[in-house]
Parts: structure tokens; C-alpha cells; sequence
């Protein structure tokens, strides 16, 4: 069965969400998502099963420097740009959903390697096993305890405070804006009323002397998980304020002064991410088409057009 609203498709089933711990959460995202970002969004169940899509103008050689393939594509997956994947159930149940729609369809951000599927960009977590900042800091192996030292100097030009999200402003978005511009994996671009919105954390960066304000970070606390979800700064200041070094700091002295077991500094970034501590882990994509020849076309150049993982090791920590 298909459904255009969350709440419908809750009011008519006893939906069970097999595998999710946040039913509560997922279902305000998705009710938030459909007024601020609708982009035609789509729910269908079978059983235990659930697939959730939205559609979207896509290159499909995004991780390869080529022309560009622009074409309109079912996204399987939040209609938000965030490394969580959108669906719950049985795998076989899924791609059998999947494989019944008609046209080209991508599932992204999973967690499982499909026989006739590729890699998407991998996304980056924090494991916190600290208690303090200081403690933090003291495990790092020299060089890149200097390089966070570096960018820590830099921060004492900067003035960082709690936001309350009705105070997110034009400023605000346009350095969101500018982040979204430069990405070279565009997704969805979300309206000012998502951030003023969504019951997350916002983080504002301001000059200590201007008081301009130089970047933001937005965090969701869910289940001792921290998940970084959207930032943004101008590229001018980065080099004045290593802005982005410091917005991943300031990131992880957030979630371990929250005890925190676990930071989701999401997809792309890879180096910076890696040389604070984080871990690769790899995220899957399936692409599926209903004309059988386009399909084999498709799957059978799939790992082509993949994305390759981040192949340098960075041993940051002493032990």
C-alpha cells in the first residue's frame, strides 16, 4: 500500500517499524519534512516493511569529474540529506517493493552490501570513550594533537553560543546555502523553516570583536547517538578561523561533555573527519530500472560510477 502522508499510513495500519529504536522521531522528521521540503514524498508497506521516497533531479555520475547525467529519479531514503537509510524491514521485502515500481529508482545509505549494487559515500562516526575535552586532546598522537592546537588558537577569535531555533535567520541560511553550493553531491536543499522547526540543537560561531556571526552547527541528540546534520560557513573564513576544524571540535567537546556514545559526523569531509578520530564506515546503494535492458545496463556499470573510499590511514589516537 502507498501513502502520501506519515499519519495516514499510522492511522490505517498497526505498522510495527521492525529495527527501529526511534519510532517517535522518525515520524516528527517525516510529518516536519512533508510541509518544509515536500518533493513528492512517499510511503509504501508490506507487512513489516517500509519504504520511504521521495523524487529528485540527480547526476548519476556524481562521484565521477564528467559531464553531468541530469534525470529525475525515485530516491529511496529522508527526504533530508543525512546518512540514515529509508527503510525498515526485510532486504528481500524491500528490493521487492523496490523492483515493482516503475521508472529508475536509487536506494541509498545502507548498511547491507547488495549482490548487484555499489558503494555510496561513506559516513564518518565518533566513538567517545572520553570524559573530558582535556582527556580527549592528551590521547592524540602529536601530529594531529598540533593540528587541533592549531586550529583551538584560532578559536579564541570566536564567541560560540546556543541559538534558540526561532532566532535562525537569513544569515544564518545563506551560510547554509553556501555550503550547499560548493558540495559536489548535492541532494535536496531544505527552506529556512526546516532549521527554525526541528527540535535540534543549533550552535552559532561569531566573531569575538564583530560579532558577525561566521558559521552554525545544527546536532540531534537520539539515544546516547549525537548526529551532526547541517553547518555552514563561508569558504573566505575558513582560513581566518579554521572554521571547520573548530565546528568539528566544538562537535566532540559537545558530545562528551552530553556522555555521548556515539557522534554521526555524516558523509563527506573525509580527511578532516578522519584526522580528529573518526571511523569510515561504509554506506551501500542499489539502483534498480523496470525496462530489463536499461537494468542491466545500469547495474552492470554500476561500480563504475561508485564511490571510491577515502584509501589513506590516519592513526590518530596513542593506543
Amino acid at each position: 500500500m502507498r501513502y502520501k502522508r506519515i499519519n495516514d499510513l499510522i492511522n490505517e495500519n498497526n505498522f510495527n517499524f521492525v529495527g527501529l529504536n526511534n519510532k517517535k522521531e522518525l515520524i516528527t522528521l517525516l510529518n516536519l519534512l512533508e510541509n518544509v521540503n515536500p518533493c513528492e514524498q512517499e510511503y509504501e508497506i508490506d507487512k513489516d516493511t517500509l519504504v520511504i521516497l521521495y523524487y529528485l533531479k540527480l547526476n548519476l555520475f556524481n562521484f565521477k569529474k564528467i559531464y553531468p547525467l541530469n534525470v529525475k529519479v525515485q530516491i529511496i531514503g529522508l527526504p533530508i540529506s543525512i546518512s540514515e537509510k529509508g527503510y525498515f524491514g526485510d532486504v528481500d521485502s524491500v528490493l521487492n517493493i523496490i523492483n515493482k515500481r516503475k521508472g529508475l529508482k536509487i536506494l541509498l545509505n545502507s548498511d547491507y552490501e547488495f549482490k548487484r549494487g555499489g558503494r555510496t559515500l561513506s559516513t564518518f562516526v565518533f566513538e567517545n570513550k572520553f570524559t573530558s575535552f582535556n582527556e580527549y586532546l592528551n590521547s592524540l598522537r602529536s601530529p594531529y594533537r598540533r593540528r587541533i592546537n592549531k586550529a583551538l588558537n584560532k578559536r579564541e577569535k570566536l564567541k560560540i553560543i546556543k541559538l534558540e531555533n526561532y532566532n535562525f535567520d537569513e544569515k544564518h541560511y545563506k551560510l547554509y546555502l553556501s555550503i550547499m553550493e560548493r558540495t559536489n553531491n548535492p541532494l535536496e536543499i531544505l527552506n529556512v523553516d526546516y532549521f527554525r522547526n526541528y527540535d535540534a540543537e543549533i550552535y552559532e560561531f561569531n566573531d569575538i570583536n564583530s560579532h558577525e556571526t561566521v558559521a552554525f552547527i545544527q546536532l540531534k541528540e537520539i539515544n546516547k547517538k549525537l548526529y551532526f546534520l547541517f553547518g555552514g560557513f563561508h569558504k573566505e573564513n575558513n582560513e581566518k578561523y579554521d572554521i571547520y576544524f573548530n565546528m568539528l571540535l566544538k562537535i566532540i567537546e559537545i558530545g562528551i561533555e552530553k556522555n555521548i556514545d556515539i557522534i554521526e559526523f555524516g558523509q563527506t569531509a573525509e580527511e578532516s573527519k578522519l584526522k580528529i578520530g573518526c571511523k569510515e564506515k561504509f554506506k551501500y546503494l542499489y539502483v534498480h530500472h523496470s525496462n530489463p535492458i536499461l537494468n542491466i545496463i545500469i547495474q552492470g556499470l554500476l561500480p563504475i560510477f561508485s564511490y571510491k573510499p577515502y584509501n589513506i590511514k590516519h592513526h590518530v589516537f596513542k593506543k
